[in-house]
């Protein structure tokens, strides 16, 4: 506080001077108080009012005039417990009529304890015995904001850099050399200063500069190692018997701006800015830089990079407040500085702002009192916008606190967070006199670590619950970065804080052999507006590509009739997405009837019904038509209901099969609802094995061909005929064995299908005693029933098939139970083709 008050005292001191408009001792028993005052030496000034106190006779109004004295020496010392002390005193004795200004001094005090309640009240007091005076709206509103504040702190971390610090003050960093930030400059009144006298203020030596270097070294976090800081000049030219402070240095670092203030012990005392040049190792005499009447004083300088810009403070006239931050340029670095200009309401306010700092040319950070804080000073930051700039942000806490803040400087190196692996997001120094230094002001570090993200879950099958091993999950960021991993034996999957980053949003997808993509396997998450590290989570409950066909939603048609109505259309945009989500199915899209008869035979009706359906899914939504099949079963495959039903209005039970004889037993009104519920269109998964076409030509083949194609393709060699069958939707390639009516698995692909789920133990015959306890393996000559057996567009249901041991093909189908479930053929060995008759 001692060295934020120094160089503003003169307007302090000019308030309480007005303040106080009577009852000045000339002569008397404070009048060597008063000489010692007005000159600055507070220190000795309390000493001498407080001897002059007890000789003060029959002069209450005298009495009243030295005690507010002793509370302001306090005050100016930083002595905040005395003078809160003192200020209490007065209040009691109801000096607040004479001058209300102990009501702000001690919601000030009341401020930096962090009593809030208190210092509102002192505030609110002040502000209806001085509505004039506009400083106490912006102290009434923070102490509304501090709690909040310190209760909610930003994730910068803050600590002392004893490196820097000595038992005396220690205060404003500057970077040396600026285009290489590896020397720092700050102003000290420690020991060894050159000044041999003693500041009457403060009753420590004279401030100079001192310099660290920071050699490079093998520690590459952030602060590293810096040498003992020594005096920056111990010639006299730069640092001098007087203060020194407050420097800003060109990009070179070859030329230092700085303040100086001279010749305290008079009664007007300005400080001002000098500039040198260094020259080898030594430096030019410092020449003052002319800013205006010398009546004011024009003090922190801090030069923009090109060096034809200054920013500084003054109280010079025009300013809105007791010190603003001004600016002045000029055309050429050899050229004087032009008249300067307020930067405005938007930086400055109606106290003091001081000690203001450069980033890029078009950041500037300051100290300020005046705009909503903490407590004593607080940093902000102002960014340029043509001409103009932003409206001021406090930085909050903890680089701001209830004490003084000021004096900020940013290190812009590359260094990474030996936590994160990421440089941090921003790095630097700045002054405090907050607890927990080492000095009265100190040096301080800041740091603010980049954010870590994960992202993990599990992915579980929705039938079994279990979990899925092998999925694949991958994320795609809307930083175009797309990453992928599989799940473990858990079902777990993870992406670690290289993957995740913030500000950026993400699309996962799950995929997995024998899973269908929908909106259950699909997700987002994001770490977009998140201000805290984060392990994001993300669960998926993915569907198994169903063995049983999947009930459309109604299509009804009319009678005899297979348009598909536009009304209608909407019930297949489900399937629609579903193939779109899973470019690898092949449906075959099924047609029921019921079982009373019409002029055509319900085969026929259910097929071209069918037709309808895949010809709207190719032609007016583009589905390749290879991966659709069109099949009318008529009236032959009566609806096995898989959930409780109402058909109008007639409620059915889960697991009601709606045969002909189960629709005869109901009652008259309720037989048409039961055949309302077989007329349904279905789909089937019949593999998931499609590879999408590449072609555009291929979108306009014939659909007829296609669905109903009349042969399949062969490899005819040495008298045996191989083709490619498909088992639970699954491609194997078959023998077509001539003399046998059987159907073989080898041992083989049996085991295969077992372990990937495609056969389940209740598909075996002898159920779990198909199974070898022992291993988990399948006994030899167990009978295995497939679902399905598709071969080419025909698709048989429930084929019973024996495992064999030692089987080289995978399949053997023989010639009978072909002929008999597929129809008879002929081979075409030329074409190697098995062509249906």
């Amino acid at each position: 506080m001692i060295r934020l008050c120094k160089i503003f005292c003169i307007s302090v001191l000019s308030f309480i001077l007005v303040s106080e408009a009577y009852g000045q001792a000339r002569s008397g028993p404070a009048a060597d108080a008063d000489k010692a005052f007005n000159t600055f030496q507070y220190t000795l000034a309390a000493e001498l009012y407080k001897k002059a106190y007890g000789k003060i006779k029959r002069n209450p109004v005298e009495k009243r005039r030295v005690m507010f004295r002793m509370a302001e020496c306090y005050t100016m010392t930083g002595n905040l417990k005395l003078a809160k002390r003192q200020y209490q005193r007065l209040e009691k004795i109801n000096y607040q009529k004479d001058n209300p200004l102990i009501f702000m001094r001690l919601g000030d005090i009341y401020r930096i304890e962090r009593d809030y309640p208190n210092a509102l009240k002192y505030y609110e007091k002040y502000q209806k015995a001085k509505p004039e005076d506009p400083r106490s709206e912006g102290r009434i509103e923070s102490c509304k904001v501090a709690p909040e504040w310190l209760n909610n702190p930003t994730r910068h971390e803050v600590e002392n850099f004893k490196r820097f610090n000595s038992p005396l003050s220690d205060w404003s960093p500057s970077w040396g050399v600026p285009n290489k930030e590896n020397q720092i400059v700050f102003t000290s009144s420690r020991e060894g200063s050159t000044g041999k006298k003693e500041d009457v203020w403060s009753g420590q030596s004279f401030s100079d500069f001192y310099v660290s270097n920071k050699p490079k070294s093998k520690i590459v976090d952030f602060p590293g190692e810096w040498t003992t800081p020594v005096l920056l000049d111990n010639a006299g030219i730069i640092n001098s018997a007087a203060n020194e402070g407050e420097s800003s240095f060109n990009p070179k670092g070859t030329t230092i701006y700085f303040t100086r203030c001279l010749d305290e012990k008079k009664m007007v005392s300005h400080c001002k800015i000098y500039q040198a040049t260094k020259k080898g190792r030594s430096w030019s005499e410092p020449e003052l830089i002319v800013l205006g009447p010398d009546s004011f004083d024009y003090v922190h300088p801090v030069i923009s990079s090109d060096e034809l810009t200054l920013y500084f403070v003054s109280d010079v006239t025009g300013t809105l407040g007791g010190y603003d931050v001004w600016k002045t340029t000029r055309s050429k670095k050899n050229k004087p500085f032009e008249t300067p200009e307020n930067l405005g309401p938007n930086v400055n306010s109606y106290d003091h702002e001081m000690f203001p700092s450069l980033v890029n040319d078009t950041s500037l950070y300051f100290a300020s009192k005046g705009h909503v804080g903490l407590g004593g000073y607080d940093i902000f930051v102002s960014h340029k916008k043509g001409d103009d700039w932003t409206k001021a942000e406090n930085l909050k806490y903890p680089i701001n606190s209830e004490a003084d803040d000021y004096g900020i400087i940013f290190d812009q190196s590359n260094v990474l967070d030996p936590i994160s692996g990421f440089p941090f997001i921003e790095k630097g120094f700045f002054s405090s006199n907050r607890a927990g230094g080492r000095g009265e002001d100190d040096i301080w570090i800041f740091k603010l670590r980049p954010l870590m993200f994960t992202l993990s879950g599990f992915v579980r099958d929705s039938v079994t619950r279990q979990f899925v091993d092998g999925a694949t999950v991958t994320i795609t960021g809307s930083n175009g970065k797309t990453y992928r991993t599989k799940t473990d034996i858990r079902g777990y999957y993870n992406f670690d804080k290289t993957k995740i980053v913030g500000n950026t949003t993400y699309e996962i997808s799950v995929q997995k052999t024998g899973y269908y993509e929908n909106d259950n396997s699909k997700g987002r998450e994001t770490t977009v507006g998140l201000t805290e590290n984060k392990d994001l989570k993300r669960e998926f409950i993915i569907n198994p590509i169903p063995k049983e066909p999947v009930v459309l939603p109604d299509i009804l048609y009319d009678l005899g009739k297979w348009d598909l109505k536009p009304q209608y259309q909407d019930s297949l945009m489900g399937l629609y997405k579903i193939m779109k989500d899973n470019p690898t199915l092949v449906i075959e899209l099924r047609s029921h009837t019921d079982i009373r008869p019409i002029p055509m035979t319900n085969d026929t009706l259910s097929q071209r019904r069918a037709e309808s359906c895949v010809a709207f899914l190719i032609d007016s939504l583009g589905v390749e038509p290879q991966r659709l099949v069109a099949k009318g079963y008529g009236e032959r495959i009566p609806r096995t209901l898989m959930k409780d039903v109402v058909s109008r209005g007639v409620p059915f039970k889960k697991g009601t099969v709606l045969t002909p004889e189960y629709i005869k037993s109901l009652p008259k009104n309720q037989q048409e609802a039961a055949h309302a519920l077989n007329r349904r269109t279905e789909f089937l998964i019949l593999r998931d094995d499609y590879v999408p076409s590449t072609k555009v030509s291929d979108v306009s083949q014939s659909r007829v061909q296609i669905m109903t194609q009349k042969y399949i393709p062969i490899e005819s060699k040495n008298g045996e005929t191989r083709a490619t069958a498909y088992v639970n939707s699954k491609t194997v390639k078959f023998l077509l064995q001539a003399n046998t009516d059987s159907i073989y698995i080898s041992f083989e692909q049996a085991m295969k299908f077992l372990k990937d789920a495609i056969f389940t133990v209740g598909d075996f015959e002898a159920q779990a005693s198909a199974i070898d306890e022992k291993d988990g393996s399948i006994i030899n000559g167990s009978i295995v029933f497939f679902k399905t057996l598709q071969i080419g567009d025909e698709v048989i249901e429930n084929v019973e098939a024996k495992v064999v041991k030692g089987q080289k093909d995978a399949l053997i189908i023989g010639r009978d139970v072909f002929i008999e479930e597929f129809g008879s053929y002929y081979l075409s060995e030329k074409e190697q083709k098995l062509i249906f008759e």
